[in-house]
């Protein structure tokens, strides 16, 4: 490709069957016309071309980059003489004319145009030989054509391949006098560009017909006819295409062999790296869609492609909750869930990064492209290789789960009671739906007259219920789980008639998308009569090891466990020995350190100890007598035990203990268990621990296999023991039956008293007490020859107490509001959380009486009637959070003084049962107290004169009972004062006192709140100035009187002054 007509050619000595493949200069001439000398002619023998062609293919190579490079602008040039004007005219004009039919003649042309030969007046179809030749040497380097597409993006890359790409335009004339050398212009297959009028036009790679006469115009030397001047096509020329090409034109040696298609496809490599490099596009996504199908996964289809035709990859970047990979075959991408999607639709997004730079080079080689492909990016040659695409969509959901329901009972109701909450736990589970719908409650099986359930809405709860009657309830709108199982635990129950002691009321549950629970849950409630509860206290006690005569004391009691449900604290306990006592018999006691139960030993076989304790002191005590004996007498000794409670109830009956007496031999003792426990569960709440502890005793080895725990005297129906499985324990545990629990295995003393720690009671009815027995067996086979009994006792729900262990409160009439019961104890057996309580003014009740209440920390319970003198609590608490905020409630009064106030506390359960007996308070109220003030003058040696300034008050001692602070003073010159006399005060740093005198009274007032010490200072401060003596002719001194009163912040004054004299010497 040159921007010039070629000028050389040589001898081409492939040219099949010896036919001629070029012609001498002289044979190109008409004989008939004159011409000058033939020029431009060499022989065809010279060899030294194909080597230098050889040698410039790389040169071609690198020529065909560069015009790739510069390829955006099409250039072309071209000029004719007078001659050949309007016979290029005319065949531009009959090539043109012929573009749109289709004929043999046709071939296509490297720029995708098709062209038919020259058919010129002088011509016929006949090529120039020269132009022929010359486009048979470009065609070697050209390589295959390409047919014309439709002008798109990818059409644009498949052109920009072709390595041949210029239509060229030759005119081809001898330069002899009186003739202008014909100009050729290079036209760009990719721009349009028109040639003007009168240049001819020669479609590079046009066949040649082999019968095709190539004839010559002569010219004579004479002057040549004027013409008119040739019309000129001139577009800008590309320098570095055009310099290329003239270089590499005269190398190009039409003998070399022709191209194979290996070095097509490098240059084609070569045009595409380069074009990627520096002037890539970003790929581009014309459209994305998606369709689930049946096992709940997504197919995404994105259409992508590159405007440049690199081959694209892909890199998904993961979402939560699913995986996304690419299938290879067809290219889709496929989204799977990582769990079933049931419920709600789930949205999902995910990243694709669509990439085409994966053929970039490695290696150095490789970083020298993204340097230069940074750098065509810096001046917006390029585009980035990458686009990250963003894919969202909704995964329908496969299966909607319905909702349940975990319901307990609430505490039995009393005939006659406030109603009781119905359900003590309520926990509702629906995998696929956070929220409910709606509840329904129903009263089935067992249902009397008078039955009702109630509801009242728990705060800021947007759930609403509606009765269609008494006993069905329905809680309606949409809310969570959570609110829903705060509404039902907000329902209650109650009823007029004993009927069948169980109710039975079914809970059914609609979700948010209106799936109902499969089964609709229930529990069953309890009607109990009301009946008083006074219990008395018992021990639950095990003897120790046995004495060996001759031997050191042991222990009397190995297990003592005092059970008193309605009393804290035991008065008396009285141990005797009964039965088979000899003499010689003894108890002993050795104090437990920091007990204080008194001790009587009324004699060698009785001790009785004394005093209000708790339980957990007499049974620390009861653990500390000792049991001795001098003779063996009979085996056993029967040990009886009376306790008395802080309440003067007596134990219905003594426990009795053996005492076993051996003689001193050894024996291998039998295997001893001792449960330690009294488990009281109350009705409708959760299971009980059965045994607090176990003692289990000379084990071979240490060693068990076996235990069987089982429920035997005074079972009733309903009765069950349950147990929790311990990781890493190896005793395993069956449950033979509702009231058995057997353990097995071998195992270790511990892990078995761990696994019967683990057992539980409940009941589902109020009985007499069931006895629970606990035999174990060890690896020789022998088993426990007395099983380990625990007592299990049910009972109904227990009201709450309520005592107040302060002094009375004193109050003083204008002073901050004062505690009315710095202690308030609460004890409820059956339940951890009050629901309410009150506190209000009894008796002694005045005008202007007031309770106040301040929450303290931490504390969310409410209050109504703050300043009144009566205090509402409300909300679900702690004992000890109710304990806390009653003891913040403070008294106060306007009057009434010396009149004494009563006050009842009492507290609701969360069963809605009161305190039997409130507790009560008491309050003092009284007037506030006068201050006393007490002051030192100057020496009687301190005389001042007239004129000095003096402070006149050296001590103040101020006294008040009921203030810490004062809010003003006076001292005034009561005694001889004399015309000129003035009292002063200068303020004292971090002094809030001030002061102001008023010399018509002799009076310096002090205020502001104060503490009594800084008033005392202000006083020592005072100055005293007289400015004349006032005494008489023949007075050496002059004395004048000053009276000092103090106020407290009850406004109350001293009502005897403090009084300084000072003396005045002439």
């Amino acid at each position: 490709m040159s921007a010039y007509p070629p000028r050389h050619r040589i001898t081409r000595v492939d040219a099949p069957g010896g036919a001629r493949a070029f012609w001498a200069a002289k044979e190109l001439l008409d004989p008939d016309i004159a011409t000058g000398p033939a020029r431009h002619a060499r022989t065809g023998t010279h060899r030294y071309a194909a080597h230098v062609g050889r040698v410039g293919a790389l040169a071609v190579s690198l020529g065909i980059g560069f015009a790739i490079v510069n390829s955006a602008t099409g250039v072309a040039f071209a000029e004719g003489d007078s001659d050949s004007g309007s016979s290029a005219s005319s065949a531009a004009s009959d090539s043109a004319e012929s573009n749109s039919t289709a004929d043999d003649g046709w071939s296509k042309t490297r720029g995708g145009t098709r062209a038919q030969g020259d058919s010129g007046p002088g011509g016929g179809d006949a090529q120039d030989s020269d132009a022929g030749a010359a486009d048979g040497d470009d065609s070697g380097l050209d390589g295959a054509d390409t047919e014309e597409e439709p002008d798109d993006e990818s059409n644009e890359a498949s052109d920009h391949e072709s390595s041949a790409d210029d239509t060229i335009t030759d005119v081809d004339a001898d330069d002899g006098a009186g003739a202008d050398d014909a100009e050729v212009a290079v036209v760009d297959a990719e721009d349009t560009t028109e040639v003007a009028a009168g240049a001819e036009v020669k479609l590079k790679g046009a066949p040649v017909r082999p019968d095709a006469a190539v004839h010559s115009t002569r010219t004579t030397a004479g002057p040549l006819p004027e013409t008119p001047a040739p019309a000129e096509a001139l577009v800008s020329v590309n320098p570095v295409a055009a310099a290329v090409s003239t270089i590499v034109a005269p190398l190009a040696d039409p003998e070399l062999p022709a191209p194979s298609p290996l070095a097509d496809g490098v240059l084609a490599w070569v045009r595409r790296l380069i074009t990627h490099t520096f002037f890539n596009k970003t790929p581009v996504v014309r459209s994305i869609e998606t369709e689930q199908i049946l096992t709940g996964q997504v197919l995404i289809t994105i259409d992508a492609y590159d405007p440049n035709g690199d081959p694209l990859t892909y890199d998904i970047i993961q979402p939560e909750g699913g995986l996304v990979f690419r299938e290879p075959l067809t290219g889709t991408f496929v989204y799977t869930p990582a769990v079933p999607v049931v419920g709600d639709p789930v949205p999902v997004e995910f990243q694709v990064v669509i990439r085409d730079d994966s053929e970039h080079l490695t290696g150095v080689l490789g970083s020298i492209q993204k340097v230069l492909h940074s750098i065509a990016r810096v001046f917006r040659l390029a585009q980035p290789d990458n686009l990250t695409q963003t894919v969202g969509f909704d995964v329908t959901p496969i299966l909607q789960l319905p909702p349940t329901a975990v319901v307990l009972g609430g505490l039995p109701y009393v005939l006659g009671d406030d109603p009781v909450q119905l359900l003590s736990v309520a926990e509702i589970t629906d995998l696929d739906s956070p929220s409910l719908k709606e509840v329904t409650l129903t009263i089935g099986a067992g249902r009397q007259d008078g039955d009702t359930l109630g509801w009242t809405a728990p705060a800021g709860s947007s759930i609403i219920s509606t009765w269609t009657n008494a006993w069905t309830l329905t809680l309606s709108g949409l809310a969570s789980q959570d609110d829903y199982e705060n509404a039902l635990k907000a329902v209650t129950f109650s009823a007029t008639e004993l009927g069948l002691i169980g109710r039975t009321v079914t809970i059914t549950l609609t979700d948010e998308h209106d799936v109902d629970n499969v089964v609709p849950a229930f529990v069953v409630t309890t009607v109990l009569p009301s009946l008083p509860v006074d219990l008395p206290p018992s021990v639950l006690a095990t003897g120790g090891a046995p004495y060996f005569l001759n031997g050191d004391p042991v222990t009397l009691l190995s297990i003592a466990q005092i059970i008193d449900p309605d009393s804290a604290a035991l008065k008396r306990a009285l141990v005797t020995i009964g039965l088979g006592r000899v003499d010689g018999d003894a108890l002993g006691y050795a104090p437990p350190a920091g007990s204080t139960v008194s001790v009587l030993q009324v004699d060698d076989h009785t001790i009785e100890l004394s005093g209000i304790h708790s339980k957990a002191d007499y049974e620390a005590a009861l653990k500390a007598i000792t049991f001795s004996a001098t003779s063996l007498g009979l085996v056993a000794r029967t040990i009886e035990i009376t306790l008395t409670d802080a309440d003067d109830v007596d134990s219905l009956a003594p426990a009795l203990v053996a005492a076993t007496v051996l003689p001193a031999i050894v024996l291998e003792p039998p295997l001893i268990v001792a449960p330690v426990g009294a488990p009281i569960h109350t009705i409708g709440k959760a299971p009980v621990a059965l045994v607090s502890s176990v003692a289990i005793a000379n084990a071979d080895n240490g060693q068990l296999t076996g235990a069987v725990v089982s429920i035997g005297l005074n079972r009733v129906a309903g009765d069950a023991l349950g147990f929790s499985a311990i990781a890493g324990n190896p005793v395993s545990a069956v449950q033979t039956n509702a009231w058995t629990v057997t353990l097995s295995g071998t195992g270790t003393v511990a892990q078995y008293q761990q696994m019967m720690e683990s057992i539980t009671f409940s009941a589902t009815q109020v009985g007499l007490p069931r006895t629970v027995t606990i035999t174990v067996t060890e690896a020789d086979g022998d088993t426990s020859p007395a099983p380990g009994i625990v007592f299990a006792n049910s009972i109904p729900a227990l009201r709450p107490t309520v005592a107040v262990a302060s002094l009375p409160a004193v109050y003083t009439i204008g002073k901050p509001g004062t505690a009315l019961a710095p202690v308030v104890i609460i004890e409820d057996l059956d339940s951890a959380v009050l629901t309410g309580a009150t506190v209000s003014v009894g008796v002694g009740k005045q005008t202007g009486d007031a309770l106040t209440y301040t929450a303290p920390p931490g504390i969310t319970i409410t209050v109504t009637g703050n300043g009144t003198s009566t205090l509402t609590f409300s909300g679900t608490a702690t004992k000890e959070q109710y304990e806390a905020a009653l003891e913040a409630v403070t008294f106060s009064a306007t009057g009434g003084a010396l009149i004494p106030r009563t006050f009842a506390i009492n507290v609701t359960d969360d069963s809605g049962l009161a305190a039997l007996l409130p507790a009560t308070a008491s309050a003092v109220v009284k007037n506030p107290d006068a201050p006393t003030v007490v002051t030192v003058g100057l020496s009687g040696l301190a005389l001042p004169t007239v004129g000095a300034t003096v402070k006149p008050i050296t001590l103040a001692t101020i006294v008040d009972t009921d203030s810490t602070v004062l809010t003003g003073a006076s001292v005034r010159i009561t005694g001889n004062r004399t015309s000129g006399d003035t009292l002063g005060y200068s303020p004292i740093a971090g002094n809030p006192v001030t002061a102001t005198y008023n010399s018509g009274t002799g009076e310096l007032e002090l205020s502001g709140t104060a503490t009594i010490a800084q008033y005392k200072q202000a006083l020592e401060a005072v100055t005293f100035k007289a400015t004349q003596f006032g005494g008489g002719f023949l007075d050496v001194t002059h004395i004048r009187t000053l009276s000092v009163y103090v106020t407290d912040d009850s406004n109350v004054s001293n009502a005897l002054p403090g009084v300084v004299a000072v003396t005045v010497l002439r």
